[in-house]
């Protein structure tokens, strides 16, 4: 075992003490000749991704970044931070979805502007943090 796998495991050992995850994936369609943004069509790609995380809230620590983003508007104090592997794929538009019942629950969230932050050891990923904001109607946009 090298350091990197032996950190790897230890970080993997954390986040399963975490809450279930998961992550819908979504294809972007446009409406045909339109050539407006807001009509767009979101249809799920593939299965869903059901993984653990860590759910933290936001820090207000003064400078630190999640506080820095707050003072810019950016991040809302109902906003979450959720820690996951690094091997995740996290492109393109996905939906984020808290707990075993997610869909009876309605803990479903968005990825927020501000990204995904991802840490790396020698070029492996170990791990993500993602900023996400509860979606009020359970759905994004154009789903």
């Amino acid at each position: 075992m090298t350091i990197v796998s032996d950190f790897q495991n230890g970080v993997n050992e954390v986040l399963k003490l975490g809450q279930i995850v998961r992550i819908k994936y979504y294809n972007v369609g446009f409406g045909a000749g339109s050539y407006y943004d807001d009509d767009a069509t979101l249809t799920q790609s593939g299965n869903d991704l059901w993984i653990s995380g860590v759910i933290l809230p936001l820090t207000n620590a003064r400078g630190s970044n999640d506080a820095i983003l707050m003072e810019q508007g950016r991040l809302l104090n109902n906003d979450t931070k959720l820690y996951i592997q690094g091997s995740v794929n996290t492109s393109g538009v996905i939906k984020i979805g808290l707990g075993s019942y997610v869909n009876m629950s309605g803990c479903e969230f968005s990825v927020l502007s501000e990204g995904i932050t991802k840490w790396e050891v020698s070029d492996t990923n170990i791990l993500k943090k993602i900023y996400i904001r509860k979606l009020p109607n359970g759905s994004l946009f154009g789903e």
